[in-house]
């Protein structure tokens, strides 16, 4: 039996396996590092409605390193990155209608909607003796 067979699967079948290199899981560690830094860097400033947009864009960026070079699909067939593109396209869609639901609704502050109004009330300059 060779390196590349498997006795689960077919006899004789080979499949062929890629063996990153220690310089592409050291660069991709480096760039995990950097856009960790670079997170930390970011939480300490408010960019207002921009603070949610910025943590994920750095969020799915260290995901898609993840999954490139660590999972290694940027050499497994093409049917697993379309299961994992697929994956992504429907955390998207949740995303989505999440946000648009919260934007249609007045406050998200949930104890916001136990407070009630006060009410004006007239007080009177002296009170009766």
């Amino acid at each position: 039996m060779t390196a590349h067979e498997h006795s689960d699967d077919q006899p004789g079948h080979l499949h062929p396996h890629h063996v990153a290199t220690v310089a592409t899981f050291t660069s991709t560690l480096l760039a995990l590092l950097v856009l960790t830094t670079l997170t930390v860097i970011v939480s300490r400033f408010d960019f207002g409605g921009f603070n949610m947009l910025i943590a994920m864009a750095i969020a799915s960026m260290k995901a898609a390193l993840v999954m490139t070079f660590f999972m290694h699909l940027k050499w497994d067939t093409a049917i697993n990155n379309i299961v994992f593109l697929s994956s992504f396209l429907f955390l998207s869609l949740l995303f989505v209608f999440t946000l648009a639901d919260m934007a249609t609704r007045g406050s998200t502050n949930p104890l916001h909607r136990l407070r009630a109004p006060i009410p004006d009330v007239e007080v009177p300059a002296e009170l009766p003796r």
